[in-house]
């Protein structure tokens, strides 16, 4: 493929055809499978209601009549267009007039402050689904106002519950729960996890959790959500 890819860009330049040769590149990354980006990792998801969000089983009203949540998204191992994501975290926090499925939301992304510029700026892309891939038709039909991203230091704490903390607006602490035999609560199935592309969430408490940043609904929760994620595009 690399001669290939020389026999092109060597004709081009005799003619001049830059349309061409970016054409070109881009069959050969269709041939060779290439994926401007992929991410992998945990996805903890908490809202307003209390256990478990109506939301997750599709629409339905939410315990306040209005729904605001958040998900941070902990990073195992990503690239992006050659730029590597691992260890990074992103959050996203949205209110919702109504519930998720009826949409009209209004989101705003928190980037990792340990992320450089050029991480934040391909995180920013994929998690607002303006990099294609399956957040690109999901928030496409449930948020109409994007807020400005902004740099955040994105702490997490797991022990027996795990702790997150997202710079001075949020502070969650979930508790994953578990049957009498210490084995974890699981759904399979419900409506919102096919739009995540999650197979199984565990489910868990987020009582005593807020959000507070100024330019959305201030909240306290109890709902929460456990998740693994594969996405590419």
């Amino acid at each position: 493929m690399a001669m290939a890819s020389g026999k092109i860009d060597q004709t081009q330049s005799l003619h001049g055809g830059d349309d061409d040769v970016g054409e070109a590149r881009e069959r050969c990354k269709e041939e060779e499978g290439y994926m401007a980006w992929h991410v992998t990792g945990n996805m903890i998801e908490f809202c307003s209601c209390k256990v478990l969000c109506p939301c997750w089983l599709g629409p339905a009203q939410p315990d306040q009549g209005w729904c605001s949540g958040a998900i941070v998204f902990d990073i195992q191992q990503g690239n992006a267009d050659g730029v590597d994501l691992s260890g990074a975290k992103v959050v996203f926090a949205a209110d919702w007039p109504g519930d998720f499925w009826a949409g009209n939301g209004t989101a705003r992304l928190y980037l990792d402050a340990t992320a450089n510029a050029a991480q934040r700026q391909e995180l920013e892309a994929i998690f607002s689904g303006r990099k294609g891939g399956l957040l690109e038709p999901l928030f496409a039909a449930v948020i109409t106002q994007w807020l400005p991203a902004q740099t955040a230091p994105i702490t997490l704490q797991r022990d027996a519950t795990l702790t997150i903390t997202v710079g001075n607006v949020g502070h969650v602490t979930v508790q994953p729960l578990q049957d009498q035999a210490g084995q974890p609560t699981m759904v399979q199935g419900a409506a919102a996890q096919a739009a995540f592309q999650s197979a199984s969430m565990q489910v868990a408490s987020s009582k005593g959790s807020h959000w507070s940043d100024p330019e959305l609904r201030q909240w306290e929760g109890d709902s929460s959500t456990l998740h693994t994620f594969t996405w590419s595009a």
